[in-house]
């Protein structure tokens, strides 16, 4: 194996931290720093073995991309699917990525069942059924286990309350204090309004009864 080049890049914060993009036979392989560089002796044409290979995947890329995986998950969880965008910025190849969040959810830090039930619980009482659904779809939730967990979330609770309906009585009033003192012009927009926000029409017209 042949190191065929070394590119800077700049990454993180604000793009001012400065790493080394190394590629080995023409393919891109991993990222490293200033003092990897140095330490590892890696220069343009030299050749690279497949024990010292081994050892940066394993003691320096790999092992950063752990550190940086907690490092985000500490401040707010994520869904596999976000989880891997952050490292594939982070030019981590799919094959460390992929083994990073395998890792990952072995430890249960990351569950997209469990991101998609505390995003429902949080969200259900202030959007629509078909704003989350849709939300939690571009995160990368699976849409059939979505739609199971849909099901148990939205369950009908002891006092007979539907979360959307609380949900729309939240946005209406939100904006007016007595729907009985709406003018016609002013109750359709409100209705448009809400149909926008992904509500059901019928319980919307329930709702402004």
């Amino acid at each position: 194996m042949i190191i065929t080049d070394i590119v800077e890049t700049n990454i993180g914060s604000a793009k001012k931290k400065t790493a080394y993009k190394v590629y080995i036979d023409y393919d891109y392989a991993f990222l490293l720093y200033k003092q990897d560089i140095k330490a590892y002796q890696i220069e343009i044409g030299s050749e690279i073995n497949s024990e010292l290979y081994d050892k940066i995947i394993e003691e320096t890329v790999y092992r950063r991309a752990k550190q940086k995986s907690l490092a985000i998950l500490k401040h707010m969880d994520r869904t596999e699917r976000e989880l891997y965008k952050k490292l594939k910025d982070a030019y981590y190849t799919d094959i460390i990525t992929s083994r990073t969040i395998e890792y990952l959810k072995g430890y249960n830090y990351i569950d997209d069942r469990r991101y998609a039930s505390n995003y429902i619980r949080i969200k259900k009482n202030t959007m629509s059924k078909l704003s989350i659904k849709t939300k939690l779809i571009q995160k990368g939730i699976n849409k059939e286990i979505l739609e199971k967990i849909i099901a148990i979330e939205y369950d009908v609770d002891d006092y007979n309350t539907d979360p959307e309906i609380l949900a729309i009585n939240k946005a209406i009033h939100k904006k007016h204090y007595d729907i009985k003192d709406l003018s016609w012009d002013e109750k359709q927009k409100l209705i448009a309004s809400l149909y926008r926000k992904g509500f059901d029409l019928d319980k919307i017209n329930s709702c402004l009864k």
